[in-house]
């Protein structure tokens, strides 16, 4: 008990009445005198030096109003009134004042534009005022649309009262939902739908708004017409349709639609705005429920797929029908997807119309072609379809577009070949080359990266392909390129010999190739002998391009562990092959698979 206190109660106890003054150990004490005695005991109250905080935020008001751009609100413009006051005493304070992520057009103290910087998540006003002013300043931020619903939101400075108030331009009446509020109301004024909110000081600011529904009247009811527009897609064993259902609401809204749905088809999706939930009954009846009350024109979006298997065979195309509609009408249109037929068969309640006449709806939708067309109105349509699977034909999935092949010849008759394909390749795995007899392959690669080739069963090199790039709607090509080396036939010692060599043979065909082989100077070629499968040109119709000539990679003894490029393995180093020489040219269009080979006789080699 504290000291004062126990004075107090001694000294109330002391003087109950005049007898007990007469008692002895009895002190009696004037009030004067206790409150002077209090006073003197009391423990003294400890105030801080320095106040908690450099700063503190009594109030905050944000008063803004929306902007429209072609009919739709874009942004809102708020002009901001914060109370700060400075509780230290001396130097220079920084007080976050708005996010970074608002527009700002101006912060001004006593009217003057105020010094402000920021960290990336706020703008800091920097002063060396103290005690309490006032702190104007104007901003916008974006109004983000969503299902009907408009909504803007910031985060403001934390202050001990917040007020609220946006103005948006508006006909029509509307709700209004403030995030947080203890207190709100809204009013009419000049054309305008103003909110005003009381918010804690801590709370950020969100604000959303629609337009308000009004009930409709018990007397009105809905007036809901509709259109269909169905795409049937047929290939690969499998039916699917694409259906967008158009509504017009008239006289009232509504809030659930209901389709009927073919029986056999998997429902796969539902796409539209504002959708609560959709539920398909065992009795096919598709039920959309709607978050709001739709009114004017509102679309549904349908998937639809069903198994049909493979081979000719008989289907029907699924055509939806709304349910609960004043009138109903519907476009469809047929399409196939890979090499089947497809024909109507014994039509019920639709009409044939010329595919242009379509929809866009229908036609925008596809890139291959509509086969068949039809309309038709109200219940009832059937349209069953006769499918024809045709047996697929084997096309080319890879091309050689060129072969260029050098061969230098050496004086002791040995033959040094580098080939080189310019290759597009939509899916196959390798290219099979059958390497001339003898022949020792010294490297190989693929789109400028070196490979490991592989042998298979049948002797045949394999090259590892990569699938040619898109270019232009068409596959862009890419080199495949190799070199390999021939002993050959040394010449006589009167220096006469023969040349013959193939080059290697490829498992497709080739456009344009062209050969040209270097013979040493000192060899006079006998020109009747010259022979093969490639004709001999006095020069190339389609010469080598540029960077095709020079130098070969070619792989060094060493390994390595890096697995650089496909196959890996061996580091390619640089071989010069030395292009000097008579050069002989050959060349030949559309070779496909026969053997490449030429030939001829020379003498002087001695």
């Amino acid at each position: 008990m504290p000291k004062p206190l126990m004075l107090f109660l001694a000294a109330v106890l002391a003087v109950p009445t005049l007898a007990a003054a007469t008692e002895p150990n009895t002190v009696i004490v004037g009030l004067d005198e206790f409150l002077a005695m209090y006073e003197q005991n009391r423990d003294p109250v400890e105030i801080p030096e320095h106040a908690p905080r450099e700063y503190a935020v009594s109030s905050a008001r944000y008063s803004g109003e929306v902007l429209f751009d072609d009919g739709e609100p874009t942004s809102a413009v708020f002009d901001a009134s914060l109370r700060i006051e400075v509780l230290k005493k001396k130097g220079w304070v920084q007080v976050p004042v708005l996010p970074a992520t608002v527009a700002v057009r101006s912060i001004t103290v006593a009217g003057k534009e105020a010094p402000v910087w920021s960290d990336g998540a706020w703008l800091y006003l920097v002063t060396d005022r103290t005690g309490a002013f006032d702190v104007k300043a104007t901003f916008a931020t974006s109004v983000f649309i969503s299902e009907g619903r408009s909504s803007l939101s910031f985060q403001p400075i934390q202050a001990g009262s917040m007020e609220l108030e946006l103005a948006v331009p508006a006909e029509e009446a509307l709700d209004f939902v403030v995030a947080g509020a203890h207190l709100k109301s809204d009013r009419t004024e000049r054309g305008l739908r103003i909110v005003e909110a009381v918010i804690p000081g801590s709370q950020s600011v969100a604000i959303s708004w629609q337009r308000e529904i009004p009930e409709a009247p018990e007397a009105l009811e809905p007036r809901v017409y509709a259109e269909v527009f169905s795409l049937v897609g047929l290939g690969e064993g499998l039916l699917q349709t694409r259906a967008t259902v158009a509504y017009t609401i008239l006289q009232a809204g509504v809030e659930s639609l209901s389709i009927a749905i073919p029986e056999g088809v998997t429902l796969v999706d539902v796409t539209g705005s504002g959708i609560r939930d959709w539920t398909l009954a065992d009795d096919s009846t598709l039920t959309v429920d709607l978050n709001f009350a739709a009114e004017g024109a509102y679309t549904l979006g349908l998937v639809m797929e069903a198994a049909i298997g493979e081979g000719s065979l008989q289907a029907t195309a699924p055509l939806i029908e709304p349910i609960g509609v004043d009138r109903s009408k519907g476009w469809v249109g047929v399409e196939a997807r890979g090499t089947i037929e497809v024909a109507a068969g014994d039509t019920a309640g639709v009409t044939p119309i010329d595919v242009r006449l379509l929809p866009g709806s229908i036609l925008g939708i596809t890139s291959n072609p509509i086969l068949l067309a039809y309309k038709y109105l109200g219940s009832g349509a059937a349209l069953p379809l006769e499918v024809t699977q045709h047996e697929d034909v084997a096309v080319l999935v890879t091309l050689l577009d060129r072969a260029e092949a050098t061969t230098m010849l050496t004086a002791d008759g040995r033959r040094l070949t580098s080939v080189r394909y310019r290759v597009r390749n939509n899916r196959k795995q390798f290219l099979r080359l059958s390497l001339p007899e003898g022949a020792e392959l010294w490297s190989a690669e693929v789109a400028g990266k070196s490979v490991q080739p592989a042998r298979a069963a049948d002797g045949r090199i394999l090259i590892p392909l990569v699938r040619s790039q898109s270019s232009g709607g068409a596959l862009a090509d890419f080199a495949v390129g190799l070199v390999y080396v021939e002993e050959g036939t040394a010449p006589s010692a009167a220096g006469t010999g023969s040349f013959r060599a193939s080059m290697p043979q490829a498992d497709v065909p080739v456009t344009y190739v062209s050969w040209t082989v270097y013979t040493p100077w000192e060899a006079k070629l006998r020109k009747k002998t010259i022979d093969g499968s490639v004709r001999n040109v006095s020069g190339l119709s389609q010469p080598y391009a540029a960077g095709d000539l020079g130098a070969i990679n070619a792989p060094a003894a060493q390994t390595s562990s890096m697995g650089g490029g496909m196959g890996g393995g061996a580091i390619p180093v640089a071989v010069s092959v030395p292009l000097e020489g008579r050069p002989v040219h050959f060349e030949k269009l559309l070779a496909l698979g026969e053997d490449l080979w030429v030939g001829f006789d020379y003498r002087g080699l001695k």
